[in-house]
């Protein structure tokens, strides 16, 4: 079994993948605002609208983004319009995380890992 993708729900998908984009993802296909995919490595990350959905919005689990340069990657999410929720935090050999609320409130994560585990 693996992850397909996984996907948030936005009552303004438009607005929250301008987001996302904002943060530094590209976005691969769109069909209109129903469903809005990201590129990324591994499972596809996607943003839906209401119609799509099996969910509703800001009741999803937390998505977890791995990147590089984690400070600059929360500068751009709060200037974007996210909110800080914790701040970057050591988690020693393992690496480094940081909580952010996106635009639509649902939590994320973004995690730098250590130089010996990249």
């Amino acid at each position: 079994m693996k992850v397909k993708h996984v996907y948030l729900t936005a009552s303004q998908p438009a607005k929250l993948a301008e987001f996302y984009a904002n943060t530094g993802l590209t976005i691969r296909f769109a069909d209109g605002e129903r469903w809005i995919q990201f590129r990324s490595e591994g499972a596809a990350f996607c943003v839906s609208g209401m119609e799509e959905s099996a969910s509703i919005p800001s009741a999803n689990a937390v998505v977890v983004f791995e990147v590089e340069q984690l400070e600059s990657v929360v500068e751009r999410a709060i200037a974007a319009g996210a909110t800080l929720v914790a701040p970057v935090r050591d988690m020693g050999g393992h690496g480094r995380v940081a909580q952010v609320c996106d635009p639509e409130s649902n939590v994320i994560q973004f995690f730098e890992a250590a130089k010996a585990d990249r």
